[in-house]
């Protein structure tokens, strides 16, 4: 019975999910500090609870159709054929029925207990990453660039759950989680491009081995990054946070100019393990001097 569990939630992907829920929550504390509030309305925390849990649900959803739908290419994949579809722990049906569930009662869950702005953005998440993204990793490898939308929509919606509304800081939220994906996963797709190869997924690695194209994105969206994130003095000019910031964006510069002089894996791996500690830094610097 708790091996069946497992499977479950393994389908689930909770560390995406735990990433969801992290940047959703600061979308809602930046959007609670822009109309001057603090937190300390106990219905406050109320409905930030209601947010995270039911966003994780949309996530956990989406994470279960985009392995449906890729089981038989995951089955080809040596980083994804221990999966439990291709190892037929689960059936695909119920898999399907499980992701069903999961979005519907998500979409629901947020229109009744958070705001209905906020379902209608999750259930926008929702459509883009399973309806568009996953099927067009088989067709160009614009994939990632599209593929970064949804995964940057969870700090927006945290940000309509706390003010009702869309203004401008909450797209700059949404243009630092969308240009922090782009080097993260092209590097990911350098350090297994032969997997991906195998799977017959167009990533750019994989269709383009021997060119600079994949280092020049890397380069580009870590340069991008860095400026978006100072946007955020939009909201409230600080001095710490700008050094801050800036520190940490060239750094990521700095790791993602090693790959114009040798794209290897030693050095994509460099980049992939920086892009990990850049976002939770990069949160923690914002709620502390924010």
């Amino acid at each position: 019975m708790r091996s069946h569990f497992n499977h479950y939630l393994e389908l689930t992907k909770p560390r995406i999910g735990l990433l969801v829920i992290i940047t959703a929550y600061l979308g809602y504390y930046l959007g609670l500090r822009s109309i001057e509030s603090y937190m300390v309305n106990f219905n406050e925390w109320i409905r930030l609870l209601h947010l995270l849990f039911g966003m994780f649900l949309s996530c956990s959803g989406a994470c279960v159709f985009n392995q449906y739908v890729e089981s038989s290419i995951d089955a080809k994949m040596d980083r994804t054929k221990s999966r439990p579809l291709p190892l037929n722990k689960i059936k695909p049906s119920n898999a399907y029925m499980f992701g069903m569930f999961l979005f519907l009662f998500s979409t629901l869950y947020l229109y009744f207990f958070v705001n209905p702005k906020t379902a209608i953005l999750s259930c926008i998440t929702y459509i883009v990453y399973v309806f568009i993204y996953t099927p067009l990793k088989k067709y160009t490898t614009l994939n990632t660039l599209v593929g970064a939308i949804p995964g940057a929509l969870p700090p927006v919606g945290g940000w309509i759950a706390a003010t009702n509304s869309l203004s401008s800081p909450a797209w700059i939220l949404f243009g630092i989680l969308a240009c922090w994906q782009i080097p993260h996963f092209l590097a990911i797709a350098i350090i297994y491009a032969d997997d991906y190869k195998k799977g017959g997924l167009m990533m750019l690695p994989s269709v383009y081995p021997n060119s600079h194209i994949t280092s020049a994105y890397i380069i580009f969206f870590t340069i991008a990054l860095t400026c978006v994130s100072l946007g955020l003095f939009a909201i409230k000019y600080n001095l710490t946070f700008t050094i801050g910031a800036l520190c940490l964006g060239l750094i990521f510069i700095y790791y993602s100019i090693n790959m114009i002089n040798r794209a290897s894996v030693k050095n994509a791996k460099k980049v992939f393990y920086y892009s990990i500690a850049y976002l939770p830094l990069l949160i923690f610097l914002i709620i502390f001097t924010f």
